[in-house]
């Protein structure tokens, strides 16, 4: 039997989260979920956290490429660096993607390799920062911390946490919700508003390039903790899997830009990393209570966008019981 080269085969089932993550939740490739309805239920992961052509890359013209660059100049010169980089090698994709449709010749090897490169494109690179942490994840799973003692590991460590909350649905409608309430924005900037829009999908992944540079930057100033929980609670995750618990955050309005961070990541059900700005949880390093777990649980819960891990139904229903400003059924 010949061997399929998936190179070429289209990919239009998008993870938002990563599958291979949501897997340390799973029984064999099913888990507990809570659904958009808030009906609790198990699945495989495989049909979790994605949407169809999510990462879907749009042809970029001169105006495209203009008010991405624009956007990168916000960021220091050696990111504007690395933006340009990754943005050239969009263009290049894109002219090919261009000359293919301009061209009048029609094929079912051209019109796929044209698929090929809008839908796969993105999604490839996701799964380049992927693939560069399934050590790191798998050891953290295992209870062993020191292998983010080694530099390359960090490095793909926070570059993975910098594209993980970038990435998301939830950021994505978030940052569209802010754009279509800024009113002032549309109406003095109608073009630029829609370019933004339309360019989205590499203007989070320029975000997520920051993010990631910025998590490692402040490695030695920012608190590490890697906590294991002993409890017979799980830890559970979301669609939104990485988010900020920061005391301050908590007690802003969900519309109000955070100015400080302290990231709660949940690696697994007996693991989690959290990467913070304040001491409020450098406590936890040593042990953490059951309460605590509950706690960071429920932050989980109300910063979900649709669905909510777990490797038990207790600790969903047990979740659901307690948060009674749910709305989602």
């Amino acid at each position: 039997m010949a061997r399929v080269d998936k190179s070429k085969q289209v990919k239009r089932n998008h993870h938002y989260v990563w599958s291979h993550y949501l897997k340390n939740w799973a029984e064999g490739n099913d888990l507990f979920y809570i659904s958009k309805k808030g009906k609790i239920a198990k699945d495989s992961v495989k049909g979790l956290a994605k949407e169809t052509d999510f990462y879907k890359i749009s042809p970029l013209n001169e105006e495209d490429v203009d008010i991405i660059r624009r956007f990168s100049k916000l960021s220091p010169p050696f990111l504007q660096e690395e933006h340009e980089s990754q943005l050239n090698h969009f263009i290049k994709l894109s002219s090919i993607s261009k000359l293919i449709n301009s061209s009048g010749i029609s094929s079912d090897e051209i019109n796929k390799l044209d698929k090929v490169i809008k839908h796969n494109s993105l999604e490839n690179m996701h799964s380049i920062y992927e693939d560069l942490t399934v050590e790191v994840i798998g050891a953290l799973c295992r209870g062993d911390r020191t292998v983010l003692d080694e530099t390359q590991n960090m490095i793909a460590f926070c570059s993975y946490i910098g594209h993980q909350i970038s990435r998301t649905k939830n950021f994505k409608d978030k940052a569209k919700q802010a754009l279509d309430g800024n009113v002032s924005l549309r109406k003095q900037y109608p073009k630029e508003a829609r370019l933004l829009e339309r360019n989205w999908w590499f203007i989070s992944y320029m975000l997520g390039i920051n993010i990631g540079f910025s998590l490692y930057e402040s490695k030695d100033r920012d608190n590490h903790i890697f906590i294991e929980n002993k409890t017979e609670t799980p830890f559970i995750t979301s669609d939104h899997p990485i988010i900020n618990v920061h005391l301050d955050v908590l007690n802003k309005a969900e519309d109000e830009v955070p100015e400080r961070s302290d990231f709660y990541f949940p690696v697994s059900p007996k693991y989690a990393y959290m990467i913070n700005h304040s001491s409020e949880y450098n406590g936890l390093e040593g042990s953490i209570s059951k309460e605590m777990v509950k706690k960071l649980n429920g932050h989980v819960y109300e910063k979900s966008y649709i669905n909510v891990f777990s490797s038990n139904i207790e600790s969903l229903e047990e979740i659901k019981a307690h948060n009674k400003a749910d709305q989602r059924g």
